[in-house]
């Protein structure tokens, strides 16, 4: 049995917990070093008696884990989402439509990342994606409900910018951003040759790295019941993707709109996983639960002159800024990550190649109201 021939089949479970009957069409996942392990309870029996000689253990609940890494790259058609934004689902995100629609000026804006704007003719309501100031051409927005149209003034529901729309909107990709509520769990099986471990209930988290000349890597950690173990053949004709993902050069990165030089950067979606405890299941646990989160990240700007860039001032002052970065070039196989309010916590003295490094990191945060904005990742 060769660790090469493996699969990552999966798919969202129509109900929390019951596993789904997998099929070629869930096949479609490219994983790299895809793992599956498990972890019963294992109860150890140690009464008191004549010898110390073990007895058999009871065991109890079943979890079981799954972790493997894929390239971010596109569908190939920007209105197709990635066969990769279920995995993104069931770590507490939502993979939406990304809409835009042309606009004139902007009166006291920007329009803020995250905010509702509203159609003053047709009531229309959507939700901005990336703050939009005087200048640009259009604003970027996922539907909430209703039609905007062209020639009505759009207002935003927390900053109170306006602007006239003078187009109607069109779909230019999709959009993943977090999400709190109404997260779906996911059957997953790692095909390993001519055996199925098979989980159910599954849920996750994920770290996203961008290294310089390389594909973006998504890392995915996920937590499941077990649900069986079966001698079953790999599934042979999966419809892959066939788009290559972009390396991540000519990138357009800044930090509080400064172009650092970097090597790398990295995104942690932290979140908690907590088991759902359920003693009417044959396992003991219904599926994993996302009870909370931390989101993080790092980067490895070169060390500058501090009129340059100060970057111990705005650690110090807890100052919020934009992170965001662009690669790729083709349509339906280009990226945008853009996080409205990074802040910095923690900036250390590091050395690359002799060259002085502030290896920092920082927090993503968002807003009180309405929340879920710490970041999105445009598939554009």
């Amino acid at each position: 049995m060769l660790t090469r021939k493996r699969q990552v089949v999966s798919k969202i479970e129509a109900v929390e917990g019951t596993a789904e009957s997998l099929a070629v069409a869930d096949a479609k996942t490219l994983a790299y070093n895809p793992r599956i392990s498990f972890d019963p309870e294992m109860f150890n029996r140690d009464p008191a008696r004549l010898t110390f000689t073990n007895i058999s253990k009871v065991v109890g609940k079943r979890p079981g884990a799954l972790s493997f890494g894929l390239e971010l790259r596109g569908s190939g058609s920007a209105a197709t989402a990635p066969d990769w934004g279920k995995h993104f689902q069931n770590c507490g995100c939502a993979v939406n439509l990304l809409k835009s629609i042309n606009i004139g000026a902007v009166t006291a804006g920007p329009f803020q990342h995250g905010e509702t704007i509203t159609g003053g003719t047709s009531a229309g309501k959507g939700r901005v994606i990336v703050n939009t100031a005087n200048g640009a051409s259009a604003v970027m927005y996922v539907i909430i409900s209703g039609t905007l149209q062209s020639g009505e003034v759009i207002t935003g529901g927390t900053s109170g910018a306006t602007a006239t729309t003078s187009s109607s909107a069109t779909t230019i990709g999709n959009v993943v951003e977090p999400l709190t509520d109404l997260i779906p769990s996911q059957t997953m099986s790692g095909y390993e040759d001519g055996i199925r471990k098979l989980l159910r209930g599954c849920r996750g988290k994920f770290k996203i790295n961008f290294k310089s000349g390389e594909p973006v890597m998504v890392n995915f950690d996920f937590m499941g019941v077990e649900a069986g173990i079966a001698d079953t053949a790999l599934f042979t004709a999966p419809v892959y993707e066939t788009t290559k993902p972009p390396a991540f050069i000519n990138a357009a990165f800044s930090m509080d709109a400064y172009s650092a030089k970097i090597s790398s950067l990295e995104i942690n979606m932290e979140n908690k996983l907590a088991a759902r405890d359920d003693v009417n299941n044959d396992r003991g646990i219904l599926s994993f639960l996302i009870t909370d989160r931390d989101v993080n990240g790092s980067f490895d700007p070169e060390m500058v002159l501090v009129a340059t860039y100060d970057f111990h001032t705005k650690w110090f002052s807890a100052t919020e800024m934009v992170l965001d970065t662009t690669w790729g070039t083709v349509s339906g196989n280009k990226f945008r990550f853009y996080a409205p309010k990074a802040q910095y916590t923690k900036v250390e003295d590091e050395s690359r190649d002799g060259i002085a490094v502030a290896k920092t990191s920082f927090d993503l945060n968002g807003s009180l109201l309405p929340g879920n904005d710490e970041w999105a990742l445009l598939c554009i």
